[in-house]
């Protein structure tokens, strides 16, 4: 009898393990999305964070593809770029677009990628990136999320 209890809590330690483990990966997750709501001019596609969870302290790369309408070029703009920490907002800086991505932006497929070195922090990062045109238009919205 004393041997099934064993056995029977041996195994439901690894199941709890497995569990653990698995909601680790999961914690550990980037997420990439559209922050837009469908607003912005250029049509959101595809876009990623990797590795896939990052590495705090080593290198990241973010990835996006977007699809400009067609009768939209933009020769001049801004880029947005904010972030939090553990939910406390840090102020957002703003850049002149141009100096951020080949322009003019012309309509059709666009897809970008930057790599940079992810901070050697843990906790939870939110990172949004805006660029808009010069009336203010918002072109692009992409947020990222990433548990560490």
């Amino acid at each position: 009898m004393f041997k099934d209890k064993y056995h029977l809590h041996v195994d439901m330690l690894k199941v709890l393990g497995a569990f653990i483990a698995s909601v680790a990966i999961v914690m550990g997750a980037n997420t990439v999305k559209d922050c837009s709501a469908g607003t912005s001019v250029y049509k959101f596609l595809t876009a990623s964070l990797t590795p896939d969870p990052v590495v705090r302290g080593k290198d990241a790369t973010l990835s996006l593809s977007c699809q400009i309408p067609d009768g939209v070029t933009v020769a001049s703009g801004t880029a947005e770029y904010s972030f939090s920490f553990n939910g406390i907002p840090f102020s957002p800086t703003v850049e002149d677009l141009c100096s951020q991505v080949e322009c003019p932006m012309v309509p059709g497929l666009y897809k970008n990628s930057s790599t940079s070195t992810f901070p050697d922090v843990g906790g939870k990062v939110v990172t949004t990136i805006k660029w808009f045109d010069e009336k203010k238009v918002l072109l692009y919205c992409l947020e990222t999320t990433v548990k560490i």
